[in-house]
């Protein structure tokens, strides 16, 4: 994480008017090794030597992606703050305020194995709020394992009474592929299940499976989905857990 600092007058300005409150933490871009540093500059170099154009369009196309090449680049930042976030989208553009308490978040983690070598992890979280767009936010700044996390809680504790709220009134709340009530969990394909067939909500792999148990009494999958179809993972893994606590008792 990026050590403390104020923000810029425009995202202080933007986090002012959102209602953002008191800043909690910023993360810069994520520099490059310097294997993969040299690397590029070496190629670079090389294709300038023979091929003047094609070394200029590997540094303007591929090179400048990376906030190593690129001041602009480099001065972005995602900063958390107690009542939301502000965020320079990767894909560039106009810094994005969004508050926890509105919030839409969907997360895809994923590591790939290749010929037995872990390849780095790919983090991707897709935010937006009602009547905007989604805004990606990945891996590009550092500490995706330490922003995410913090971001879900947020999102957590921010929207839990709300949705605790809807459930004790009747209310069905979605999120996304997964919906819950306090009678039953809801699951598109699959129909619904009562929390007292409820055997255990379980999120593990990049997948949220809910299971429940078989004439002979053992253990079933229900239903399977990607963690990234579901909306707000945490607040949901928060809520189905409580309400199949509150029917086992």
């Amino acid at each position: 994480m990026t050590p403390l600092t104020p923000a810029s007058p425009e995202v202080a300005d933007l986090a002012a008017r959102h209602r953002l409150g008191a800043l909690q933490g910023s993360f810069a871009p994520k520099r490059l090794r310097r294997t993969v540093f040299a690397a590029h500059v070496f190629n670079c170099i090389m294709l300038m030597m023979f091929f003047l154009v094609p070394g200029l369009l590997y540094y303007w196309f591929s090179m400048r992606r990376f906030p190593d090449f690129s001041r602009k680049r480099a001065a972005q930042r995602l900063h958390l703050f107690e009542e939301g976030l502000v965020v320079h989208p990767p894909s560039g553009g106009e810094p994005v305020a969004l508050r926890w308490d509105s919030l839409h978040l969907q997360q895809e983690i994923v590591q790939l194995v290749i010929n037995g070598v872990k390849a780095p992890t790919k983090y991707v979280y897709s935010a937006s709020v009602p009547g905007q767009g989604p805004v990606r936010i990945t891996e590009f700044y550092e500490d995706p394992d330490v922003w995410g996390p913090r971001m879900q809680d947020a999102v957590t504790r921010a929207q839990a009474p709300g949705v605790l709220e809807t459930l004790r009134e009747g209310g069905t709340v979605s999120f996304g592929a997964l919906s819950l009530s306090r009678t039953a969990v809801y699951a598109r394909g699959e129909g619904n299940l009562p929390w007292s067939e409820v055997r255990e909500v379980r999120a593990a792999g990049g997948l949220v499976r809910i299971m429940t148990t078989d004439s002979s009494g053992g253990a079933v999958l229900w239903s399977n989905h990607l963690a990234k179809q579901i909306t707000n993972l945490h607040l949901f893994l928060a809520v189905a857990r409580r309400l199949h606590e509150q029917s086992a008792a």
